[in-house]
């Protein structure tokens, strides 16, 4: 049986019809440790996109009005600035970690071999 998977043709809408539902990183994000671990991933990819993506599914998991509430921020600043496609200021996301109880920190990037280079 061939299981390749037509990348181009594939239609996740149509999962629902197999009895499968698409999934929801929001229902596995219920600790801290499950929170920094998911967003460590996502920041070694350095790809900001999926990095706003990952702070949204984040937030919506703790409740978009009570992180906005923490961060000082309107919870329709805090939808707008997770909108895809948005800019949000470095500020808004500190406050919005903050808000969560994370913290950015600063590693030095392990090379293609796995190794740090000193």
């Amino acid at each position: 049986m061939n299981h390749d998977i037509d990348h181009d043709t594939f239609d996740l809408d149509g999962l629902e019809a197999l009895g499968l539902s698409k999934f929801d990183p929001t229902q596995h994000l219920t600790s801290k440790a499950a929170v920094a671990a998911y967003m460590s991933e996502i920041v070694a990819t350095g790809n900001a996109e999926l990095f706003q993506s990952a702070m949204n599914d984040v937030v919506r998991a703790y409740g978009m009005g009570k992180v906005a509430a923490r961060a000082d921020i309107t919870r329709e600043g805090a939808y707008k600035a997770l909108r895809e496609g948005s800019k949000p200021r470095f500020e808004t996301i500190l406050k919005m970690l903050d808000a969560l109880g994370m913290q950015l920190a600063i590693v030095p990037k392990a090379t293609p071999d796995g190794t740090v280079e000193a």
